[in-house]
């Protein structure tokens, strides 16, 4: 992608994500008040679920790291980078909109963490090399043009031995083939409005009521074949998959409730759209 065209673009995603940081509009407290603190956290690990089971924590395994120096890229409003510190890690928290680092610096002083809070660009990461025994980025670079470089970013920046742990959107998803591209795309006309299958995927990933004049610029989604490329400089990879709801399978989810549970209980690792990666330097 174009020098010009890759800043066009990452101008519309600050626009987008200033003005609606992720995860800011799941409470009806005010920004930033301890009830807003505790409501966001609560569904953010509520949300993220393989049917009716959270499984965000278990995934990322953030009680399993302690006494090491993590840097979140894209920290939001803070609720994961707070759950770092929790675990007894020194947290470094970036994110490309100022507002989300003030949210998050709100979160900490709230729960009387300490923490490190950086605006900055996951593309041109502002640390010097082997800074960091963990870099954590979940579910961010698929919103940025230059997503290879990003992590080629988060390498650099490990220390050997360091850990990576990245979620991507899964292109082979139930959620990105039964609930955007044919519920959004073809039965509510979403093709027809935006012309193309990344628009689809954009505009119809990131929304919400709150928000609807605003529409998300850029979100891609991965294979897993894609995804190993993109990681190839890391010596261990491993990819799983989470996040799957009923709904994910569109009109297919009428057939659900007719196979056999052992079946259904391996779906979220078969058509997850949250690749959860895991790399080692």
């Amino acid at each position: 992608m174009q020098t010009n065209q890759s800043e066009t673009i990452k101008t519309a995603v600050r626009r987008f994500w200033g003005t609606r940081p992720c995860g800011v509009t799941h409470s009806a407290a005010p920004a930033g008040s301890p009830e807003f603190f505790r409501e966001t956290e609560a569904h953010r690990f509520r949300i993220h679920t393989d049917w009716d089971h959270p499984f965000l924590k278990e995934a990322v395994g953030f009680r399993k790291y302690t006494g090491n120096k993590v840097l979140e890229v894209g920290c939001g409003i803070g609720v994961d980078a707070l759950e770092w510190a929790k675990s007894g890690n020194s947290v470094v928290a970036l994110d490309y909109n100022l507002p989300s680092c003030q949210l998050t610096r709100g979160r900490f002083e709230d729960a009387s963490a300490q923490g490190v809070y950086i605006n900055g660009d996951a593309e041109n990461l502002p640390f010097p090399d082997a800074s960091f025994d963990i870099v954590y980025s979940f579910g961010v670079l698929h919103h940025t043009p230059g997503t290879q470089g990003a992590i080629g970013e988060i390498h650099r920046c490990l220390k050997r031995g360091g850990t990576a742990i990245v979620m991507l959107y899964y292109k082979w998803s139930a959620m990105v083939w039964g609930e955007v591209m044919w519920g959004s795309g073809i039965r509510q006309g979403g093709f027809r409005k935006t012309g193309s299958m990344r628009q689809v995927l954009s505009r119809y990933t990131e929304w919400d009521s709150q928000c609807a004049g605003n529409v998300n610029p850029l979100t891609k989604a991965y294979s897993k074949r894609e995804i190993r490329k993109m990681f190839q400089e890391f010596r261990h990879v491993q990819i799983d998959l989470h996040y799957l709801w009923p709904g994910h399978f569109g009109p297919l989810r009428r057939l659900l409730p007719f196979l056999p549970a052992a079946w259904k209980q391996r779906f979220p690792a078969l058509f997850g759209f949250n690749a959860v990666i895991e790399a080692t330097k």
